[in-house]
């Protein structure tokens, strides 16, 4: 689980080339120093010609709502078949990771995170895993594969949401920091139906608190309807 850093601990630099800003460094202190976890994403840019991808490329990538976003994935064995994900060693079953800072613009009630806002992130962080988890074979490094499949240049099609709920445990304070960790549960098909689940945390008092639980289905191929 995360940890905060202390005056004898500090912010590891385990990722060549990403400097984190002050208010991530205890919420993102573990993943840091997981060499197992590679980043990503950490460019939001918009895709398909400036059409895709453009909430966090350009609604949201403000000083007051969304100044910072950076994404970590581990490979692993994603849940195959029928069987419960819950069977998959948590320690090594292939994960993403987003580490959001959140401005005061994105506010439902006075200085809490708006909900739908909490349903779009753990939308975000379980397609994104499902997206690497269920797209891995190439040789490609995990940022530019990623890369790649938010283009639709990699990966199989497309994958869409055709389910998502959202459990709310306890509202998210702005500004603030989270992490979204997403893991996939199963899949049938061949991959065409992936279902995945997801939690927000946040550190409290030097502790990891779960904010909020989702679970989803993707389908892609025959099965996507738009």
């Amino acid at each position: 689980m995360p940890r905060p850093t202390t005056a004898t601990q500090p912010s590891p630099q385990a990722k060549p080339g990403l400097h984190l800003p002050p208010s991530l460094h205890a919420l993102a202190h573990d993943t840091l120093s997981d060499p197992a976890f590679h980043l990503v994403s950490t460019t939001r840019a918009a895709t398909h010609a400036g059409r895709g991808h453009t909430l966090m490329d350009r609604t949201w990538n403000t000083p007051s709502t969304i100044p910072e976003l950076h994404s970590f994935f581990r490979a692993g064995s994603p849940a195959t078949g029928s069987g419960n994900g819950d069977d998959n060693d948590a320690s090594t079953r292939a994960e993403v990771r987003r580490f959001y800072e959140f401005g005061g613009d994105l506010n439902a009630h006075p200085d809490l995170l708006h909900g739908g806002v909490v349903s779009c992130i753990l939308d975000s962080g379980m397609g994104a895993v499902v997206a690497l988890a269920m797209g891995r074979g190439s040789d490609a490094a995990p940022k530019e594969e990623y890369d790649s499949v938010r283009r639709g240049e990699g990966g199989g099609p497309p994958r869409f949401t055709a389910q998502l709920n959202v459990r709310y445990r306890r509202p998210v304070r702005t500004p603030g920091c989270v992490v979204v960790r997403g893991w996939v549960e199963r899949e049938e098909g061949g991959g065409r139906k992936v279902w995945a689940r997801g939690v927000v945390e946040a550190l409290e008092g030097g502790r990891s608190v779960v904010h909020a639980e989702g679970e989803g289905l993707w389908v892609s191929g025959k099965n996507a309807k738009i």
